[in-house]
């Protein structure tokens, strides 16, 4: 039985049969969810006529909400995934995942990389790159494989290695371009005198976060996760705790120091009441706010992620070896580190030339 709930000038359609889990979706008018949810209910009807399971009959919608519900604890969600199982949800979530071929998940990257699109809801996606799409992919891959042998799902074969080489052939997937994108130090001037002069309307300390990240090489989520507990004052370091890691996520604790600058921002922090942490704030909040001010000072195509190229490629100019270098950025390898190192070639001339000051 459908029910209807008006949601912020929308409404939510919610359909409930014994034996099949729920379904919800959110339109713009209530006439277009009353469509929507007869339609879902007819199916469902069809369904039980013919003796089907809801295992056997589960969407890969259906697929995707038992992974975030029932595996969430045992295996990390990260907000990457999270994102790529949305735009998976919003494109191919009602096909039953049985039926699932390889043209279905073909149409469904063509859609993405090619353009934008609006969901029945009103909401415009933007289009997405290959590289984004083969992630993307990736995840659908791995909620199909847990689901065979996990819920007892049939599939007819792997329809996601069944597209890839056409989706190469196209070139609907690819690996990530290689960013090389530095701040110049007058972009960094007008970026601490924008935050220096709305510093009084402002919650986030930004002038001192770009500053910090610059100092550290460390991520947003990083920075807003730091703990004054896990400050070591006597040896000036500070503990990174769950560092990214393709494989190993959780307990994945590191210590880095915290080099010039880096420790005089600590130190000069508000500390929150109840909170430990030493920037006490929302890492999405901190990036939107980075992005408000590229926009309103017209610096063009600058990301928050692109300091850490920065911090990175400034401790090689400052004569840090890769072992040194890694030991504040906290890579394991020259190959992920190299990808973070865009040396400017004027900065080589003052090693060169007076390389015991460096």
């Amino acid at each position: 039985m459908a029910t209807f709930q008006p949601r912020g000038g929308k409404w939510r359609a919610i359909v409930r049969r014994k034996g099949f889990p729920s379904q919800t979706r959110t339109f713009p008018t209530k006439t277009a969810a009353k469509t929507w949810a007869d339609r879902v209910e007819r199916e469902l009807a069809e369904r039980e006529a013919t003796g089907a399971t809801a295992e056997d009959n589960a969407t890969i919608g259906d697929l995707i909400d038992w992974r975030t519900r029932e595996l969430g604890s045992a295996k990390a969600i990260s907000k990457t995934q999270t994102g790529n199982m949305t735009r998976l949800r919003e494109g191919i979530g009602d096909i039953v995942a049985r039926k699932l071929t390889a043209n279905d998940v073909i149409a469904h990257a063509r859609r993405r990389v090619g353009g934008t699109h609006m969901r029945l809801d009103g909401v415009v996606i933007p289009a997405c790159a290959p590289a984004t799409m083969n992630v993307e992919l990736g995840f659908l891959s791995e909620v199909l494989k847990l689901a065979g042998p996990m819920r007892g799902l049939r599939l007819q074969g792997d329809p996601v290695a069944e597209a890839r080489p056409v989706l190469r052939l196209l070139k609907l997937v690819g690996k990530s371009k290689k960013r090389d994108r530095r701040p110049t130090q007058e972009e960094l001037d007008r970026l601490r005198a924008y935050y220096t002069e709305r510093a009084w309307r402002m919650q986030l300390p930004m002038a001192d976060i770009v500053d910090f990240a610059v100092a550290t090489a460390k991520r947003e989520s990083e920075i807003t996760r730091l703990l004054w507990s896990d400050v070591d004052e006597k040896n000036r370091t500070a503990l990174l705790r769950d560092a990214k890691h393709p494989r190993k996520k959780e307990g994945n604790h590191k210590r880095f120091p915290l080099l010039g600058d880096a420790w005089t921002i600590v130190q000069r922090q508000a500390r929150a009441d109840g909170d430990d942490r030493i920037f006490p704030f929302n890492p999405s909040s901190v990036g939107a706010a980075f992005t408000r001010a590229c926009k309103d000072l017209r610096i063009d195509d600058l990301h928050f992620h692109d300091l850490r190229h920065e911090a990175t490629s400034r401790l090689f100019e400052q004569g840090y070896d890769i072992p040194e270098v890694a030991a504040v950025t906290l890579h394991e390898s020259w190959n992920e580190l190299k990808r973070y190192t865009q040396l400017r070639p004027e900065s080589l001339h003052r090693v060169r030339e007076n390389p015991a000051t460096i």
